[in-house]
């Protein structure tokens, strides 16, 4: 999932592509001025988990497409960006999960969100979060055949994939993640991957500090950030190493889940996952 690193910028026009019908929920509540958002992911990939905790903490309802990490069928109306997430909001192609909170932020009735969004020191987290954090996620769910074969097991919980992708994934995907994980150790310098997200996910906490938040009682945009990020990896080996050896990071993702509350996922029909940021 080398592929997951991404920048990206707006795309001008509206696509022509048709939205599904998502259920009112109230601009009080919600803040934004009801935009509809398709969203176009990979369950585990952090930087779409991040921008789904963001959705989550704003109340705004949204639909997914799981896209095929073999062949992406379902982003063919993108020719030039092949990354996930994509959005269309409102018709509207945005790609890259922090493009996508700033474009749903400017349109945010919120205006505690928009000076986050402006916030220096946000800023420097969610460039942490990318650049730091989730590049250490794929090193570590793939360092061994083993592991790589647990991660790839959330395709066997995507309703939208026949029998034959789900195995072709399983195979294919398992293999060429495990494969590339010391081309991606070598890319950002990692010898032990374990240990250095351990020591990333400290500075983070030394940050937070008593907490429960990293301002205090008040949940920031930052805090959501980076629980999406880590929330991408909930139900594997490494998510259970981390939180077993970093008992702090652990109380603090109970308190970030809690606050953000319920997913805002609208689903046809209800899917029971091991995996991701839905993890039972």
């Amino acid at each position: 999932m080398a592929t997951l690193l991404q920048r990206s910028s707006l795309a001008s026009g509206a696509l022509g592509r048709k939205l599904f019908p998502l259920a009112a929920v109230s601009t009080a509540s919600r803040g934004f001025a009801a935009p509809t958002v398709q969203l176009y992911q990979y369950e585990i990939c952090p930087f779409c988990c991040k921008l789904k905790a963001f959705l989550d903490w704003q109340k705004l309802e949204y639909r997914t497409t799981e896209v095929n990490p073999l062949s992406k069928a379902e982003i063919k109306f993108s020719e030039k960006y092949r990354k996930v997430p994509i959005a269309m909001i409102n018709g509207e192609q945005v790609n890259d999960s922090t493009e996508i909170m700033t474009i749903l932020a400017a349109q945010s009735e919120n205006a505690t969100v928009k000076e986050a969004m402006s916030d220096p020191e946000t800023a420097k987290w969610l460039q942490w979060c990318d650049k730091e954090l989730a590049v250490l996620l794929f090193p570590n769910i793939t360092r061994s055949m083993g592991e790589s074969w647990q991660a790839f097991r959330y395709i066997s919980e995507v309703p939208s994939f026949g029998a034959g992708a789900k195995m072709a994934n399983q195979f294919a995907g398992s293999v060429a993640m495990w494969l590339a994980n010391g081309k991606l150790k070598k890319k950002y310098n990692i010898t032990d991957e374990r240990k250095q997200l351990a020591e990333t996910v400290q500075v983070w906490l030394d940050a937070v500090g008593e907490g429960p938040f990293l301002k205090g009682n008040q949940l920031t945009l930052a805090d959501v950030a980076v629980y999406g990020v880590i929330s991408a990896i909930r139900g594997l080996k490494a998510h259970q190493d981390l939180m077993d050896s970093t008992p702090a990071l652990q109380t603090w993702s109970n308190h970030v889940r809690a606050a953000i509350g319920g997913s805002m996922r609208v689903e046809d029909q209800k899917v029971v996952r091991t995996y991701g940021p839905l993890a039972e």
